[in-house]
């Protein structure tokens, strides 16, 4: 992959940030979120205990 200049870096960040937003601001992207971070942590706690 070719490198980006800082500014190509910055400036796609800063779209993926506002994507994201945007597309949270929707209830069921919402739910979708919590339950994803929920089993994430769920996974993760499982993993710490082994």
């Amino acid at each position: 992959m070719a490198q980006l200049s800082p500014e190509a870096l910055e400036a796609r960040r800063q779209h993926e940030r506002e994507y994201r937003r945007k597309w949270r601001q929707k209830p069921e992207n919402k739910q979708k979120e919590k339950e994803y971070r929920r089993r994430y942590w769920e996974r993760k706690a499982k993993e710490l205990m082994q």
